[in-house]
């Protein structure tokens, strides 16, 4: 059973994860329009630089749209040079979507000072802090992933 305190604070880690989860979909979208992108193109070139050269079909799964939204997007991508599709070696009736290195880092340069200021307050944070950081991230991306499977 926890404490008010500790269903305070947690209601405060709440807030402020959503508040930063509303600043980065807001951030994200004007970096989208200034390259003149949606924001679900800005998504799927995330996974892709997670995740690495995917299918078609990996896309589908990692954001949860149709295989046939996921081709109207890569059609889209394709065409302004974001994305390459060449033939998967591992199957030949599939295709490996790579990330234009060029394009990506046109994107990247639009997160360069919010990457630089995250690094610099990590960099203040103890190591403990940080482990426990990484803990409960990985716990909430596995329960996200359980919980609202794309």
């Amino acid at each position: 059973m926890s404490s008010p305190d500790h269903a305070q604070l947690r209601e405060t880690v709440i807030r402020c994860l959503r508040e930063f989860i509303a600043g980065s979909v807001i951030h994200n979208q004007q970096v989208a329009d200034r390259v003149g992108l949606r924001l679900t193109d800005m998504q799927c070139i995330n996974v892709l630089e997670l995740m690495g050269p995917s299918t078609p079909g990996e896309l589908a799964r990692s954001t949860g749209l149709t295989t046939g939204g996921v081709t109207v997007m890569l059609d889209r991508l394709e065409k302004g040079g974001y994305v390459k599709r060449a033939p998967n070696p591992r199957d030949r009736r599939s295709v490996l979507v790579r990330l234009n290195p060029a394009k990506l880092k046109r994107i990247q340069a639009f997160y360069r000072e919010v990457n630089q200021q995250m690094a610099a307050l990590l960099d203040e944070t103890p190591e403990p802090e940080l482990r426990s950081m990484v803990d409960m991230f990985s716990k909430m991306n596995a329960f996200r992933a359980n919980a609202f499977p794309a």
